[in-house]
């Protein structure tokens, strides 16, 4: 079935690593599913609990780099990638950090976007950079954890996030809702109760599996199990991209911030945050639905 017209992206993204512009090379089908998402707010948890749900096996080998590509990332050349995502007789998904007014939109996609406490996607991202077999955004991620934070509060770099790019991508993700065909995650909700997360993840999707297959899905979607099989679930798994595959999966924890950062930076990252968002929309940003 030919896809409709989308509604064009409004602007471009372009990074050290990605290019939004890419998009211009996807060709949509029905069905297929964008995970959108700031980087390390569950992006890959989110397309494992995807590949098992697809799959209808909680023993699926996800390789989600392959399988479920990130569109905009420029190492891979975008003919490949999209030849590869025009081989695949299943249903498709694929990944993106770029905000929605980066991205087009079909009605006939689904989309699902996933946040987190921005202090914890900072430390999480210390963390991933770290892990990487090379120095990526080394210059951004100073040994002083408070004038990392300061940098992180300052800039406005995507390649290695900061919390203006968090705000950006959560803002034009409610600018777009409501929506029907737009589901919206916090990683403290998949952390407080998985089992709920993948049955929601299944009904926005369409993918109908007997409850005790989605149990096992979700027992396979915990953090220690994804860690203990991240020759499945870590993107580009076995290729020497990570210093160690396990370590994509660092902590599932949150505050990761406490005893960390000075009463100092905290007041200024208030004073953002309370500057940018009402307090509604921060509360969820931060805690999810608890």
């Amino acid at each position: 079935m030919t896809a409709a017209p989308p509604e064009p992206a409004l602007r471009d993204y372009k990074d050290t690593l990605t290019d939004s512009r890419r998009w211009g090379a996807f060709t949509p089908r029905d069905g297929d599913i964008v995970v959108s998402t700031p980087p390390k707010c569950g992006t890959t948890w989110t397309q494992g609990i995807l590949a098992m749900l697809i799959a209808g096996d909680p023993l699926v080998d996800a390789k989600t780099s392959m399988k479920s590509p990130w569109v905009d990332i420029c190492i891979r050349d975008v003919a490949e990638v999209m030849a590869r995502l025009e081989a695949q007789d299943h249903r498709r998904q694929v990944k993106t950090h770029t905000p929605f007014d980066g991205v087009p939109y079909w009605p006939q996609m689904r989309y699902i976007t996933v946040y987190r406490h921005p202090i914890d996607v900072h430390f999480s991202y210390r963390k991933h950079v770290a892990n990487m077999s090379v120095d990526f955004a080394a210059d951004l991620f100073p040994d002083d954890l408070s004038r990392g934070f300061r940098l992180f509060l300052d800039g406005d770099h995507i390649d290695a996030v900061s919390l203006e790019f968090i705000l950006t991508h959560y803002r034009e993700t409610l600018a777009r809702e409501p929506r029907e065909n737009i589901l919206r995650l916090h990683y403290a909700d998949m952390t407080r109760d998985l089992p709920r997360t993948v049955a929601r993840i299944a009904k926005h999707v369409g993918i109908d599996h007997p409850q005790a297959l989605l149990d096992a899905i979700a027992d396979a979607a915990t953090f220690d199990s994804m860690k203990s099989n991240a020759h499945r679930f870590t993107p580009s798994a076995g290729q020497e991209f990570w210093r160690n595959d396990a370590e994509f999966f660092n902590t599932a924890s949150s505050n990761k911030w406490e005893g960390k950062l000075s009463p100092e930076d905290l007041a200024a990252y208030d004073a953002r945050m309370a500057a940018a968002l009402s307090p509604e929309d921060r509360r969820w940003l931060e805690w999810g639905s608890a």
